[in-house]
């Protein structure tokens, strides 16, 4: 196996490094963006809204960039419709409605935990016990999980505290379960699945923000609407593109570090921008998920 499917940094053109910090810099600020718009704008209606312009961008560019037509047979629907689920419309309100109370950093911390899960669920689908190396990743991840869900008002005791922080890793369990999906897909064209997969998004989430979030009476401000332009052009349509054409060039490997970059890149936008800062705890905290990730990711790239 060559270092671009291993994700091995050697080899690796300068223009991936730019696609992946690219990517990193719009994923970490999309945590930044939620958080702005959904001060006047209510979760379900904020994802659907992010969608709905993402898709809008994507079907512009499928037209005027001749890249194939949408296909027509139920069988790929039925694929896209189980991506739009795991990918988009659980994560995405669970991370929208979770930004109302928890930090933009630890949010980005939280969702990061996608490899545990991807690492987790690749055993369990096999029927076979977990390796040495892969209890010790889960088992570091845990103990950082459940010390940061125990601290102060974050108690498990009081669910009402403890619940945004369990919903963002419903989030990144949520991806984990995209990705295997994403996986089993035949489809080479990023953009076209890109396309067909907001698309079956989109109803999954505008049919609860019309029935409980009234959208025809939210009045968002400047801020709001700028935020939720900017969510659903550059941190959905482009980035979802250039991450596949990132995994395409350079390997899943070394596309999934943008997992160590997010949390760091979001943790600086938000204490310059909300003047949000970890405390010291927190920090040390996370110290062990982060590690877990690390570990996860290494036992990702060997096809654990």
């Amino acid at each position: 196996m060559d270092s671009a499917s291993t994700g091995a940094s050697d080899g690796v053109s300068p223009l991936a490094h730019v696609l992946l910090a690219a990517v990193s810099v719009w994923w970490a600020g999309s945590y930044l963006l939620i958080k702005i718009a959904v001060l006047n704008v209510p979760p379900a209606t904020l994802a659907a809204s992010r969608l709905l312009i993402a898709s809008a961008v994507l079907l512009a560019w499928l037209r005027t960039g001749n890249a194939g037509s949408l296909p027509s047979d139920a069988t790929s629907w039925a694929r896209y419709a189980q991506i739009a689920l795991f990918g988009h419309a659980v994560p995405l309100y669970l991370i929208a409605w979770a930004s109302m109370i928890v930090p933009v950093g630890e949010m980005a911390i939280l969702v990061a935990t996608t490899p545990l899960f991807a690492v987790l669920f690749a055993h369990l689908s096999r029927h076979e016990l977990p390796s040495r190396e892969t209890i010790l990743g889960l088992s570091v991840g845990l103990i950082g999980l459940v010390a940061l869900l125990s601290r102060a008002e974050m108690s498990p005791l009081r669910f009402s505290s403890a619940a945004p922080l369990i919903a963002l890793l419903g989030a990144a369990a949520s991806y984990a379960l995209s990705a295997r999906a994403v996986a089993r897909l035949q489809d080479t064209n990023a953009l076209l699945t890109g396309t067909a997969v907001m698309t079956c998004a989109i109803p999954m989430l505008l049919v609860p923000s019309l029935l409980f979030e009234r959208p025809w009476a939210i009045t968002p401000t400047a801020w709001a609407v700028a935020a939720i332009l900017l969510l659903g052009v550059m941190s959905t349509a482009v980035v979802y593109v250039a991450y596949y054409r990132l995994i395409k060039m350079s390997g899943p490997a070394f596309a999934s570090m943008h997992h160590y970059l997010v949390p760091a890149l979001s943790a600086v936008l938000s204490s310059v921008a909300l003047n949000e800062k970890l405390d010291l705890v927190e920090l040390m905290l996370m110290t062990p998920i982060l590690a877990s990730i690390f570990i996860a990711r290494r036992l990702a790239s060997q096809k654990l």
